[in-house]
């Protein structure tokens, strides 16, 4: 039921493997104690986008994390924190300047499908 989300950037240079990336993300969320099993987690490549007075020459990485409502702040701020370790661990080595962001939101529960 978890869903990480990565949106990039197209200009981030080829160094940057956007699939470990997103393993590492996966991982990390089950090591905070999410069932692995229920995670899905993916990233999609941007080619429109601007990035504060950069625009379209900025580099940019978002995470979203998508959960079932019901947990508390301090949950949330310690799964996203992890994540965005990841994320920022990946790409600061090569594009220092890189705007990397997370946001953690609910889904309510009846309007989720399975």
């Amino acid at each position: 039921m978890p869903h990480i989300i990565v949106e990039y950037s197209n200009n981030l240079p080829p160094e940057i493997d956007v699939q470990s990336m997103i393993e590492g993300l996966h991982s990390a969320l089950s090591e905070e104690g999410v069932d692995k099993a229920r995670i899905k987690t993916r990233a999609i490549e941007l080619e429109s986008y601007a990035v504060g007075d950069k625009g379209k020459a900025g580099a940019m990485v978002h995470v979203t994390l998508l959960l079932l409502e019901g947990r508390d702040i301090p949950t949330k701020q310690q799964y996203g924190q992890a994540l965005h370790k990841v994320a920022s661990d990946t790409v600061k080595s090569s594009v220092p300047d890189c705007a990397v962001t997370l946001e953690v939101r609910d889904m309510v529960s009846e309007a989720y499908i399975l």
